[in-house]
């Protein structure tokens, strides 16, 4: 019996001078192995770290390094994992609130490719409906950026790269969507773009420094063909193709906006500023042009988006559709129009000496005979 609590003895006092010598022990300890699980395994059951490394170190090092040598294969330098719904499976923290004064941010995870031309310094994967890459903000300065992409000083990075393969089966020609929730957490597509257009909207450009708000490059990339600046102006290269083919302006009107109708032939109310009303008598020189049924080009007085819903578009020039009269006579393709004495018609002009600065323009389609709406080329003389 002494003899076995003389040995027990000895290895709690074996056991007591490891533990004493593996605190004290200032070198590296290597651990190897070549089996097909884990080298070292640390279980922890309680709620704190199953491992906690510290480094003070300022130089470019970390707490925990993990490198993966081989040249082949899908290896991971560092692999985190969770069963969790609400689990992180790697987590970085940054806990400064302020940035590198010689340059630089705090960064709680930060993925680097320094000598892969097709590197990536990191991926986000998604095999079903999650997400591949997650980035949020919960700003409480009106300021910050849930993912941020910003090209360095070399050329000629893109800050942000959005591509859809949509070679492969089943491919998707959706690029790019932005969406917002409402009060209920129910998401609305803001606009969508995809290989062959920009639908949506609510499509917002700003500039902080006066440059374009919008440009559009020729096919080879070189030449600027649409732009925007920061004042609205607009400058497109190949001209403006629409669906109307007049130029109106916005007016109001005498009365109320409802009781006139496209195609009505419009005069100057004399007795008020800038204001139309309907046409009632012949010859008058009083014309300005007819109500516009959906005008290629919509001037206005006013700033965007201020023009009033009661002001009606006049078209000045170009071709639209106008009600006409065969009252003073049959109309033919060419003839000069000018008002009737119904109110809101055309008619042909056959006086010359009432004609000067009382013409309308110059129909395109005939009317034989009654009341009918035709196509008029809009040429006030």
């Amino acid at each position: 019996m002494m003899f076995k609590n003389l040995i027990a003895t000895a290895s709690s006092l074996c056991l007591l001078f490891w533990a004493a010598s593996a605190t004290a022990q200032s070198g590296a300890t290597n651990f190897s192995a070549s089996n097909a699980t884990q080298v070292v395994n640390i279980q922890q059951n309680g709620s704190g770290y199953a491992l906690k490394a510290f480094t003070n170190s300022t130089g470019a090092v970390g707490a925990i390094f993990g490198q993966a040598s081989g040249t082949s294969g899908y290896n991971n330098g560092v692999w985190g994992r969770t069963y969790s719904p609400a689990g992180v499976a790697v987590r970085g923290e940054a806990v400064s609130n302020s940035t590198n004064p010689t340059g630089g941010n705090p960064t709680g995870v930060a993925g680097f490719s320094n000598y892969s031309f097709g590197g990536i310094g990191v991926y986000g994967h998604a095999q079903y409906n999650g997400y591949g890459v997650y980035g949020m903000i919960d700003s409480l300065d009106f300021a910050g950026a849930g993912v941020f992409g910003r090209a360095g000083g070399s050329c000629c990075g893109i800050p942000g790269l959005f591509q859809q393969d949509a070679a492969l089966t089943g491919g998707y020609n959706v690029i790019l969507v932005g969406q917002y929730l409402d009060a209920n957490k129910q998401a609305h597509r803001v606009f969508t773009v995809d290989s062959s257009q920009i639908t949506g909207n609510a499509f917002i450009a700003t500039t902080a420094s006066g440059g374009a708000l919008f440009t559009g490059l020729a096919p080879s990339g070189s030449t600027n063909v649409f732009r925007v600046d920061a004042s609205g102006a607009v400058y497109a290269d190949g001209g403006y193709h629409t669906g109307g083919a007049d130029f109106a302006e916005a007016f109001s009107v005498k009365g109320s906006s409802t009781n006139y109708v496209a195609g009505d032939v419009l005069t100057i109310d004399q007795a008020a500023t800038r204001r139309l009303t309907r046409s009632s008598r012949p010859y008058s020189t009083l014309v300005a042009g007819i109500y516009s049924t959906k005008p290629g080009v919509l001037a206005s007085p006013y700033a965007m988006d201020q023009t009033p819903d009661s002001d009606i578009p006049l078209a000045v020039v170009g071709v639209v559709p106008c009600k006409v009269t065969s009252a003073n006579g049959a109309i033919h393709p060419g003839d000069l129009l000018v008002t009737s004495g119904k109110q809101g018609y055309a008619m042909k002009g056959t006086d010359k000496n009432k004609m000067v600065g009382a013409v309308l323009g110059k129909a395109l389609e005939p009317l034989p005979k009654g009341d009918g709406v035709i196509q008029v080329l809009v040429t006030l003389q």
